[in-house]
């Protein structure tokens, strides 16, 4: 039989400037962060800020890559003009990737609130996709803290010469030495502190807005943990160091 979990109510006299100051909460505040998960509007906010760091952010990488891939030694099955083509290639669509950022946002939170949805529905849980989404929007804004730490890292540490440093640890993959497995490595940085603190902002607004308990909310998210260190795994595949 089906857990009809009533959502909060949206009050009406709070105005767009008040879901703007509270995205706050989305940070340390899930009592005040789930009071905007019902507002129907409220993800538009968080959507614009993190496209805006997130665009500058690759701005800011564009010229730490293409000295990367510059450097980076050429595959001997590999002629110079191949490899010279191959890198304006790679930077052609790093510029087309930095500017795309909203709507790749957009496509990420609508993929992970229905997701989200599934789960809902599987824990007989009625919660409406608009409220996840709210829900996502927000805790998406977590992300936005760590591109930011991300590129202050890679400006401070100066030039950057391998396609390994340009993500620079920031969980457990710090005690990783150079050269380690980068699977082993992908793995651990699944679990940064950034990564840590999205997932029990995510619980504690999940159960707070929806009024369930604390684990069957971890159970909800649980899915997107598991994705997240999937795709981690598949794109070290893909990385060379």
């Amino acid at each position: 039989m089906s857990t009809v979990v009533p959502e909060l109510p949206a009050e009406q006299r709070e105005t767009v400037g008040d879901d703007l100051a509270g995205m706050g909460s989305f940070f340390i505040d899930p009592e005040g962060a789930a009071k905007r998960v019902p507002h129907k509007w409220f993800w538009v906010g968080p959507l614009i800020i993190l496209s805006i760091i997130s665009i500058v952010a690759g701005l800011l990488r564009l010229p730490m890559t293409e000295h990367v891939l510059e450097t980076m030694p050429m595959p001997a099955n590999s002629t110079p003009e191949q490899f010279q083509r191959g890198v304006q290639l790679s930077l052609t669509i790093q510029h087309i990737v930095v500017w795309l950022v909203p709507l790749i946002v957009v496509i990420v939170d609508v993929v992970t609130a229905a997701i989200l949805l599934a789960m809902s529905s599987i824990l007989a849980l009625n919660a409406k996709f608009i409220s996840l989404f709210n829900l996502v929007a927000g805790c998406s804004l977590i992300q936005g803290v760590a591109a930011i730490a991300s590129v202050a890292i890679l400006k401070a540490k100066g030039e950057v010469s391998t396609v390994a440093e340009l993500q620079p640890p920031l969980g457990l993959d710090i005690f990783m030495p150079e050269g380690s497995n980068k699977y082993l490595t992908a793995l651990l940085a699944s679990f940064s502190i950034f990564e840590i603190w999205w997932l029990v902002m995510m619980v504690l607004v999940f159960s707070r807005a929806f009024r369930v308990s604390k684990a069957k909310a971890f159970i909800a998210v649980l899915p997107l943990v598991v994705l997240g260190v999937i795709f981690r795994l598949v794109g070290a595949a893909f990385t060379r160091t």
